[in-house]
């Protein structure tokens, strides 16, 4: 019976034993095996023994396992403190970016860094702040963002992943996010524009003014020449209608000089009797009432209105 207690117990103790033996390395990580606080190498190539994805072991207690993130990582600017840049022309720049790495050299991340991600990341981070802030310092603000940004953008990347490598990594890719102007320098640039604006509607509104002053003035110029022509046009076919009137008036009279001048008397006396208020004050015996006195003509005939 007591054989059997020392069994089980030798079989659990066992089981501890084999249990902090054995660790796993997952899909997309690496591992280091420390022992004593020294990376265990391998015995052929005398280079650390990287523990690849999969089951291993370990001595317990004496060993201990650092576990590494093999897959591509993010690093990017935080949002709340974006970085600030001066081009050429020094224009102030808020730039927000980030980068794409991953460890490609893990014995040199270990040592360089102390296995810490966070950082390796700090470093990184300050160091392709630097290389942001040169390479838009060589440029201006049109160049950074629109014209040379490709050509900026792979400078920036190749020299980022040059110093990576002084801590085993790789940059795979640099981004820029957003690019925005400091609040000061926006208020400006904003009270600018609005400045422009409003000096480019004031001169189109100018040029409008002017163009209808000058189309109002042509216009008015046109009327005056239409007007006078029409003035001159008139006045000739009143001149000749006049004309053509005073021959008529001349062969009338000519033919029968007692008849039209009977015949003027009545449009006399018409115009003059026309309203019934109109007073009249004159003599019966005067040469305006002629024919009212029944006056012989000059053929002997007597008219009588």
């Amino acid at each position: 019976m007591r054989l059997i207690k020392n069994l089980g117990v030798a079989i659990i103790g066992l089981l501890v034993v084999l249990f902090f033996s054995v660790f796993t390395v997952n899909e997309g990580e690496s591992a280091f095996v420390l022992r004593l606080g020294r990376i265990v190498k391998d015995g052929k190539t005398e280079q650390p023994a990287m523990q690849e994805p999969g089951l291993h072991f370990k001595i317990p207690i004496i060993d201990h396992v650092r576990y590494f993130d093999m897959r591509m990582q993010e690093l990017a600017t935080p949002a709340l403190r974006p970085l600030t840049v001066v081009t050429k022309e020094q224009t102030y720049l808020l730039i927000e970016y980030f980068a794409k790495w991953r460890i490609n050299d893990l014995t040199k991340f270990y040592t360089s860094t102390g296995g810490s991600v966070h950082w390796a990341e700090t470093l990184l981070e300050q160091r392709i702040n630097d290389i942001v802030r040169a390479e838009y310092g060589r440029r201006t603000s049109i160049q950074a963002i629109s014209t040379d940004r490709a050509n900026m953008m792979a400078t920036i990347k190749e020299q980022a992943d040059h110093i990576g490598k002084d801590q085993g990594v790789s940059v795979v890719d640099v981004r820029i996010q957003q690019i925005t102007l400091p609040k000061d320098v926006m208020d400006s640039v904003f009270k600018r524009m609005a400045t422009e604006r409003k000096q480019f509607a004031e001169a189109k509104r100018a040029g409008g003014m002017e163009k209808s002053e000058e189309i109002r003035a042509l216009a008015d110029q046109e009327v005056t020449v239409i007007k006078a022509r029409a003035l001159m046009q008139g006045a000739a076919i009143r001149a000749k209608g006049d004309e053509e009137a005073a021959g008529i008036y001349a062969k009338t009279y000519n033919s029968d000089p007692a008849f039209y001048a009977f015949y003027r008397s009545l449009e006399a006396y018409e115009n003059s009797f026309r309203d019934k208020n109109d007073i009249l004050v004159l003599k019966p015996e005067g040469r305006f009432f002629h024919y009212f006195q029944g006056e012989p003509t000059n053929k002997g005939k007597k008219i009588t209105s």
